[in-house]
């Protein structure tokens, strides 16, 4: 009874990195092309190096302990899609000001990836009143 309950966890933490992993190579990508613009800093590129490069070197890790991809079972399965599943229960959930969390980190994300790549600097977030050629 044990063993099933064990290797759901294990798929349900792999989830859990997968999805950190994902996170961080994205924010890595976002990084370093503010770093090519020179809107951001080596700072910012190491760390979203280390956010994606560590979950990934445990899925890896933990995938080499349970005997490869031969080890997973369809209780590993289920447990790997357990993580995506309780984030995506969270990104429907209702914020007080009546819309949906996902809305909230989405507009969240925009703002930092607008601030770490630099656009619509010296603006002041014009957005549509004049060509965008000419901003910052």
């Amino acid at each position: 009874m044990m063993h099933p309950l064990i290797e759901f966890v294990l798929g349900f933490v792999t989830g859990g990195l997968v999805v950190s992993a994902a996170w961080g190579l994205f924010w890595l990508g976002v990084s370093l092309i503010g770093r090519g613009r020179g809107t951001c800093g080596w700072s910012v590129v190491l760390k979203s190096t280390v956010a994606g490069v560590v979950p990934l070197s445990l899925v890896g890790l933990l995938l080499w302990w349970l005997g490869g991809t031969a080890g997973m079972t369809l209780v590993f399965g289920a447990g790997l899609i357990g993580m995506p599943t309780v984030l995506l229960g969270l990104w429907m959930r209702r914020m007080p000001d009546g819309r949906r969390a996902g809305t909230h980190m989405v507009e969240g994300v925009r703002q930092l990836m607008a601030e770490l790549l630099g656009t619509q600097q010296g603006c002041g977030g014009c957005q549509h009143e004049h060509k965008h050629e000419t901003c910052g």
